[in-house]
């Protein structure tokens, strides 16, 4: 049941476009073809880069973020979920050193997405790209102390403003991806207020690129719509334009410990239907990587340890965070609006999503749980077609999920034994891990117990 994926590089057409690149996937007797979209040109006119080991590494982190959303699993997967993906030619500069980590690599794509890789290498030449005369001239990149991830979610902005408070001298360069285009409007709608107040100004810059799958030729497969590999992507880009600063040029990758260590709330979600985006162990494996190929860049999650609640607290300017947090975006579901009560432009987040239970979670902590109605699809405490009891309901699955958890109490003990069965592989922090998601739970019950719903009380042994 292998999926069998070729890559196919063609000259591109015009300058300031990347190479055509054709994925072809191969599966018994059926072949599907597509295109890739890839926005080079804000990356390169910083870097004017497209040689070094670190280019490689960006082309390779493009490549299997769309190989992963491509093979779509319901219909190329072992039983439903697990894909076998062999990817018969990835084209590299530094082949030497993409086969000597072949193992690490393949290991670590696996854990990050939940299926198995043999992940190939073939000698490349060179890229075709040919930049246009007009791209924008950024001067001496050395001035940027450090790079850090932007996505336009809550975690990334208190990133960005944290950074901007502790930098003196220098400057911090803000690296944005958008595959949807509602990503975009969310980093957007935030660069537009800094810009209009002033903020931080002369202190930052941004590069904001996009990568996706062609619409062409999908055929009747349909994409794949996790994006398990979406946190690989994100990282190359970041390690491309902090390699090109300079070697000791850090990674910045704001996320609150609760989601990057995602413990399964059922046992069905663990192991590999886990989502481990930026999980400590996927970290860990993909420095090992980067190290072995002399990228010695530093990537490291400032938050690892801390609950988005607790990122909020401890937020390094109070007054800009809160003036910019209802412009930033948490959740995971925003175009299911079926359930929606409440609609209107200002509306972005669904309610009902994990994250955006989080996110809700972390404002009540800090006294900022306010005016829902405004700012969500759905109040899950006061609910109209949203319905916790109704069991074939989608839209309540997962806060139903959360509360079966939050129900049974886990110790610490408990929680650690959980976290090593999902992948863990740090025994040294197991119980710093096991204190952050403890600490959680002790938020949503908080949370929870200030309603007024007595239903959602009931189901976690409140009253």
């Amino acid at each position: 049941m292998v999926t069998r994926i070729e890559i196919e590089l063609r000259e591109p057409l015009k300058r300031g476009k990347f190479d055509d690149v054709i994925l072809h996937l191969y599966k018994e007797d059926k072949q599907y073809n597509i295109n890739i979209n890839f926005d080079f040109t804000p990356l390169y006119s910083f870097a004017r880069d497209k040689e070094s080991i670190a280019f490689d590494f960006l082309f390779f982190s493009v490549l299997i973020y769309n190989i992963d959303r491509f093979v779509n699993r319901h219909i190329f997967s072992l039983e439903g979920w697990t894909r076998e993906i062999e990817v018969i030619n990835i084209p590299v500069m530094h082949l030497n050193e993409f086969q000597l980590a072949k193992g690490m690599i393949d290991e670590a794509i696996s854990f990050l997405t939940g299926d198995i890789w043999n992940i190939n290498y073939s000698q490349s030449e060179g890229i075709l790209y040919q930049s246009r005369d007009d791209i924008k001239d950024w001067g001496n990149i050395n001035i940027y102390e450090k790079v850090c991830l932007f996505s336009g979610g809550l975690d990334s902005l208190i990133g960005i403003i944290d950074e901007l408070e502790r930098i003196q001298q220098g400057k911090l360069l803000l690296i944005s991806h958008k595959d949807l285009g509602k990503e975009g409007t969310d980093q957007d709608s935030i660069m537009t207020i800094f810009a209009h107040h002033h903020l931080y100004e002369n202190k930052y810059s941004q590069i904001q690129t996009s990568v996706g799958i062609g619409k062409k030729n999908v055929g009747l497969i349909g994409k794949e719509p996790t994006f398990r590999s979406r946190s690989l992507l994100f990282i190359g880009m970041g390690i491309y334009a902090a390699y090109n600063i300079g070697t000791n040029t850090s990674l910045i990758i704001p996320e609150n410990g609760t989601i990057a260590l995602n413990i399964p709330l059922i046992p069905s979600r663990r192991s590999a239907c886990s989502t481990r985006t930026t999980h400590p162990t996927f970290m860990n494996r993909l420095q090992s990587i980067l190290t072995n190929m002399e990228i010695t860049n530093y990537m490291y999650n400032p938050y690892e340890l801390k609950t988005k609640g607790e990122m909020i607290m401890e937020s390094l300017n109070q007054d800009i965070l809160r003036q910019l947090i209802d412009a930033s975006c948490s959740c995971a579901k925003r175009s299911h609006t079926y359930y929606w009560d409440n609609r209107g432009n200002c509306i972005k987040h669904c309610g009902m999503c994990l994250p955006c239970i989080y996110r809700r979670v972390s404002l009540h902590v800090n006294g900022l749980d306010n005016d829902v109605s405004n700012h969500y699809g759905t109040d899950v405490f006061n609910g109209i077609k949203f319905d916790i009891n109704h069991l074939s309901q989608k839209s309540s699955r997962a806060f139903r999920t959360l509360l079966d958890f939050i129900r049974r109490r886990p110790s610490i003990e408990q929680i650690e034994k959980e976290l090593l069965i999902n992948g863990m592989c740090d025994v040294s922090r197991i119980r710093d891990y096991a204190l952050v998601v403890n600490r959680t739970i002790e938020q949503i019950i908080d949370w929870i117990n200030a309603s007024n719903n007595t239903c959602i009380k009931r189901k976690v042994n409140l009253i």
